[in-house]
């Protein structure tokens, strides 16, 4: 029994689930075509694998707008730079109340929907940017969020809350000088 197939163009369109377009978010943004249900993997985030000292050197890939780069740190030392062999996930903006989530599989990223997503809905990811160097208001300012959504932070960096560890150093510190302050204070009444 012979089975007609679709011819591949009509297999490749029936298969897309998102296309990309311009964002209202910020420049281009990917959005889903069909409804995506929760669990899904959209795509994989490809390009490039270069070393994390490599992406320092190529940083900025635009010196006009320094803090915009197609970077996708896998571990702490391998880095994705998808302006080199990218696909359509380097469109994929952040949003603070994301509907998909990066899975990190050996070296490999997967982009998930987090929920069910709607035909016509852009697909986002919270980007959580660590930077080494403390979090000012002047640094977020350098990597401004413009989500829009109700738990909007204002920045595409983490939130940052200190860890227990960190918790814990900080009360002994805090013990230490209380205990120090006491002992100037008793040199100081004799």
């Amino acid at each position: 029994m012979n089975q007609i197939l679709p011819s591949p163009q009509v297999l490749k369109t029936s298969q897309r689930k998102f296309r990309v377009k311009k964002s209202d978010v910020h420049g281009k943004g990917v959005f889903a075509l069909v409804d995506i249900p929760k669990g899904e993997v959209i795509i994989e985030y490809v390009g490039e694998m270069i070393s994390a000292q490599e992406a320092e050197d190529r940083h900025p890939h635009d010196p006009s707008d320094p803090n915009h780069t197609f970077y996708f740190q896998v571990s702490d030392d391998k880095v994705l730079d998808a302006l080199h062999g990218g696909n359509s996930s380097r469109w994929i903006n952040h949003s603070c109340a994301p509907n998909c989530a990066p899975k990190v599989t050996k070296d490999r990223v997967f982009i998930k929907a987090k929920k069910n997503i709607t035909a016509g809905d852009e697909l986002n990811y919270d980007y959580g940017l660590v930077i080494d160097a403390p979090i000012t208001k002047k640094l977020k300012l350098q990597y401004p969020c413009w989500c829009g959504s109700d738990q909007c932070r204002g920045t595409m960096l983490a939130h940052q809350e200190p860890s227990s560890k960190k918790k814990k150093q900080i009360e002994k510190l805090k013990m230490k000088l209380k205990k120090i302050k006491s002992e100037i204070k008793k040199l100081q009444e004799r």
